[in-house]
Parts: C-alpha cells; structure tokens; sequence
C-alpha cells in the first residue's frame, strides 16, 4: 500500500509544480453616491474587468509577479477605467488607481468575480472594455 501511495506521489508532484506559477486576475474600481444620507441609502457601480484573466508567474507568487506586471500598463489601465468612470455620476474622475484581484486558484477567482459582478436594486456593474493583459 505505501509502494502504491509513493508511486502516485511521484507521478502528482510534477502536475503540482506545472501547475504553480497559474495566476488568475481582475481589476475592478467602486464608485458609491450617497442619495439619501438621513436614510442610509447609497448607490454602487462597480467597475470590472469583462473577464477573468490568466497569466503564468513562473518561480515569482502570483501577488508579487502581478504587481510588477501592473507597473508597465498602468497608464493603459487607468486611461481605460477613466474613460468609463466619466460616464457615472458616482465616480470622481479621473482615478488615481485601480483594484487588482489576484488568485492561485481558479475555482476562487471565479467565486469572487462572479459575486462582484452580481447586481442588486443599489448596486450597478460596468464592465471596462480595451484593458491591457499583464
């Protein structure tokens, strides 16, 4: 039984670390306008990207190889997201920066994505078209 068990190790492992570096991301920016402040009633847009996308971080973390793929299409990123936070009244434009969403797993980002997506009587989602990739 132990011989069986090194034997699936040994042909696992290698699909495991293939698999490390996989990174899933999103950008997203939130814009709240309060309407009524004596009652507590705000509206969210949320801004986000139209997908999920993916990227491989080789030997890096997801978080730290994210990050320093950002820095170079930042400009990109912002000019975007600017051009659709114009059109909501809620959003103090232009924005300064934007949220990124990494995850290892994609069975989580998925999770998170669609519950940012999901909208209610307050809450709106636009998605940002002509995003740069990292």
């Amino acid at each position: 039984m132990s011989l069986r068990l090194f034997v699936t190790l040994l042909v696992m492992a290698p699909l495991a670390i293939a698999r490390a570096g996989d990174c899933y991301y999103y950008w997203s920016h939130q814009c709240v306008e309060v309407l009524d402040a004596s009652k507590r009633q705000l509206r969210q847009t949320v801004l986000m990207s139209p997908s999920i996308n993916y990227f491989n971080s080789g030997a890096q973390s997801c978080d730290t190889a994210a990050n320093s793929r950002q820095e170079p299409v930042a400009a990109k990123l912002l000019e975007a997201f600017n051009s659709t936070a114009e059109k909501v009244r809620a959003c103090n434009a232009p924005l300064s920066q934007v949220s990124l969403r990494v995850f290892e797993n994609p069975q989580k980002a998925t999770w998170h994505y669609n519950r940012a997506t999901r909208t209610t009587d307050n809450k709106s989602v636009l998605t940002v078209d002509n995003l740069p990739f990292l």
